[in-house]
């Protein structure tokens, strides 16, 4: 999605023309949900998806026609033998995608502001009309409405835009993006874009880095602490957007840690674990994870219990780490971790829900419980 956000200005600023392709309504069971996106280039390449099969060899067909001077479109695909998957199995459902065409000077400084927003961490709403018979109001017209008051662009028509403010919070909360119905005759797709959360990775060994790139990849923004230079450095860490070099504990008291924030501990030994659990546990953070064993948890546990530290604190601690998917070796126990992360960030209610989740906290008895 960010790709996808920054080449759109790209594009418009240097005249050319993308389709930007975008599922707005599914019913049934489809290969992708509202939202999903792609970004056809001139040059015809893709950027992201819409479920791949049939159903995007179809909209890619018909976006690249309407590259060539066309207007945006609403499809609609019934996913029936005429649309199964590639391999023959039939999904049932029902899905619209929206093809847009960007190519206005307004658009362009709305896909720019929409990033700076985002950067920001101010979530917002992105509304586009994807279908209107009114005057004055086309099809393809944008509007972004932002919580801290912004309202960028405009749907053409004021009691419109009054009724979609009325429905951002609803939108915001639910967090899924869907079709605002105004009437018969107008449809409005309404897109959530909550603040991206932040990854915060205590510890650059190979544990740390291979969740640095991991993290990346699912749209985490990554922190990444360690005291040692050569392990917390660009070359090692790429896909980092900050690395902090200092004493770890430390380092970890002074970040801005919020609900936003997902700690991983994985530090390379017992006292750093400890400590940086201790500067951690008492915060905000959606998620708090530690690296080891069950007999070294409860060590750290019993540690931090005899100097305050509340059961209800350590509770929340996803330790041991990661999802029970037997993972023994150094990729395969970040993406143990990612998959948690995954879990939490996807469906914190229901998180224990999943056969795959071990406790959140460790099976061992603790001191005083």
């Amino acid at each position: 999605m960010r790709e996808i956000y920054q080449k759109i200005p790209e594009l418009i600023e240097s005249t050319q023309v993308g389709a930007y392709c975008t599922v707005v309504e599914t019913k049934g069971s489809t290969p992708q949900k509202p939202g999903a996106k792609l970004l056809i280039l001139p040059d015809l390449r893709n950027i992201g998806t819409l479920g791949g099969g049939c159903v995007e060899a179809e909209a890619r067909r018909q976006a690249i026609g309407l590259m060539q001077g066309g207007v945006p479109r609403l499809l609609e695909f019934q996913l029936d033998s005429d649309y199964g998957w590639d391999d023959g199995l039939i999904c049932g459902g029902n899905m619209k995608i929206f093809i847009d065409l960007p190519k206005t000077g307004a658009e362009a400084e709305m896909f720019a502001r929409l990033q700076e927003l985002h950067a920001e961490k101010i979530p917002l709403v992105c509304a586009t009309v994807v279908k209107s018979e009114q005057r004055g109001m086309a099809v393809g017209m944008k509007m972004i409405f932002a919580t801290n008051g912004e309202r960028i662009g405009t749907l053409g028509d004021a009691a419109l835009e009054a009724d979609v403010a009325n429905e951002t919070g609803r939108v915001l909360a639910r967090n899924r993006a869907g079709m605002f119905q105004q009437n018969e005759t107008t449809s409005v797709f309404l897109e959530p874009m909550q603040p991206s959360p932040t990854l915060l990775i205590a510890g650059a060994g190979h544990v740390g880095q291979a969740l640095c790139h991991l993290g990346s990849w699912l749209d985490f923004d990554i922190a990444i602490v360690d005291d040692r230079a050569d392990f917390a450095s660009a070359e090692r860490l790429p896909e980092a957007d900050e690395i902090i070099i200092g004493d770890i504990a430390e380092e970890l008291r002074r970040y801005p840690i919020n609900h936003l924030t997902y700690v991983v501990i994985v530090t390379r030994g017992h006292q750093h674990d400890e400590s940086a659990l201790h500067s951690v546990v008492e915060s905000d953070a959606r998620y708090i994870g530690l690296i080891g064993s069950r007999r070294k948890i409860k060590l750290i546990f019993d540690d931090l219990m005899e100097v305050g530290i509340s059961k209800e604190h350590l509770q929340r601690v996803y330790a041991p780490i990661g999802l029970d998917i037997n993972s023994k070796t150094v990729p395969e126990i970040a993406v143990s971790i990612a998959g948690q992360l995954i879990q939490v960030r996807n469906d914190a209610e229901n998180v224990q829900s999943f056969a795959a989740q071990p406790a959140r906290m460790p099976t061992i008895k603790l001191a005083g419980v």
